[in-house]
């Protein structure tokens, strides 16, 4: 594909919260290419219990959990962007909002049926896979388990500072509360 100089990687994920996991997947693609594009998708959606954190609080949480992480930020771009309803659709809206990029990693089926018409899609290294999966990660939230030692310090901190523990338990009762009242 050509050497990592001319290589630009991207991750789209929704960071419902950053963890650990994102970490190692940001680092694979540094060891691969020269710069990193993090796209922060569904930017739209925010405080549900699916998406808990609004857009800007994702891109902060993942800046810093970079920062902190001793990341180059010169080699990554944060972007945050509106989910593209329409399949087809996607990879060209997608392209159009981002700098061009060679490489694609994700472990999501759907796209990597999309984006592999377009570009080479790479699986991410995925450690602990259970434990580093924001559903995971908002559920222990929610049950007042130990969730600290899945996220960076600085992400813990930012969720703690945004009082994301309380919103999270607040969120998991308005929905619950709404299905019973009006189903799923």
């Amino acid at each position: 594909m050509g050497n990592k100089a001319d290589l630009r990687g991207t991750a789209i994920g929704r960071f419902q919260p950053f963890h650990n996991g994102h970490l190692v997947l940001i680092k694979q693609i540094l060891e691969d290419c020269s710069e990193a594009l993090i796209v922060v998708g569904s930017a739209q959606l925010n405080y549900t219990m699916a998406n808990p954190f609004t857009a800007g609080e994702r891109v902060f949480m993942i800046h810093k959990a970079l920062k902190d992480g001793g990341f180059d930020l010169s080699k990554i771009l944060i972007i945050p962007l509106v989910d593209e309803e329409n399949n087809a659709k996607w990879f060209s809206a997608l392209a159009s909002m981002l700098p061009p990029f060679n490489i694609m990693y994700s472990g999501n089926d759907l796209v990597i049926a999309l984006a592999s018409q377009h570009l080479e899609v790479r699986p991410p290294r995925f450690e602990r896979r259970k434990e580093f999966n924001g559903s995971y990660i908002r559920n222990r939230i929610l049950n007042g388990q130990k969730w600290s030692d899945l996220v960076s310090r600085s992400v813990f901190e930012i969720i703690n500072n945004i009082d994301g523990v309380n919103r999270v338990k607040t969120l998991a009762k308005y929905e619950l509360e709404r299905t019973k009242l009006y189903g799923s």
